[in-house]
């Protein structure tokens, strides 16, 4: 899977992105814009792929405290090494607190994601070692602004969720 390049007018949008003001108007309606877009291209693309050049996810889990399904869209990471395996990470636009999807797959790992117009269900796992530090450098090569986000959160580790399709323990 080759990786798509990044236009000037992209990377200086993932530059104004990951300035903490822009960053926090954005969280409020982004999410919502984008899932839409996702929804309307079955996963096929997204906003933040057109105006920034990220690949986006859209993910699906079940509510830690509700019980009820709880769909956003979240950045999509892939390592060229292994096309096969979607991760996800839980910067939550540099806040000092973790994305509520990120409790979802910590209290029911079993989620379902649309990406390139196919529905799967998987298993999440978070990355550990070796694996989280090969991502992350995944997540710096797809968002410039990841970097940023990870001084902003402060003492917050910002994990890396690994989604596996059903059965597959990659």
């Amino acid at each position: 899977m080759a990786k798509k390049q990044v236009t000037r007018f992209q990377l200086l949008m993932q530059k104004l992105v990951a300035n903490p003001a822009v960053s926090k108007v954005f969280s409020v309606f982004w999410h919502r814009l984008d899932r839409a877009c996702l929804r309307l291209s079955k996963g096929r693309t997204s906003l933040t792929e057109i105006f920034a050049g990220m690949p986006m996810v859209l993910l699906t889990t079940t509510g830690a405290r509700s019980g009820l399904a709880r769909t956003l869209p979240v950045l999509c990471l892939r390592d060229a090494e292994k096309p096969q395996v979607i991760a996800v990470s839980a910067a939550n636009w540099g806040s000092e607190k973790m994305p509520s999807w990120y409790y979802n797959l910590k209290a029911n790992p079993r989620a379902s994601i649309l990406l390139d117009g196919k529905q799967s269900v998987c298993v999440a796992r978070e990355a550990k070692g070796e694996e989280y530090e090969r991502y992350w450098k995944v997540a710096e090569a797809t968002f410039v602004g990841m970097r940023h986000y990870r001084q902003r959160v402060g003492d917050r580790r910002i994990p890396i969720m690994i989604l596996s399709e059903e059965g597959d323990l990659l």
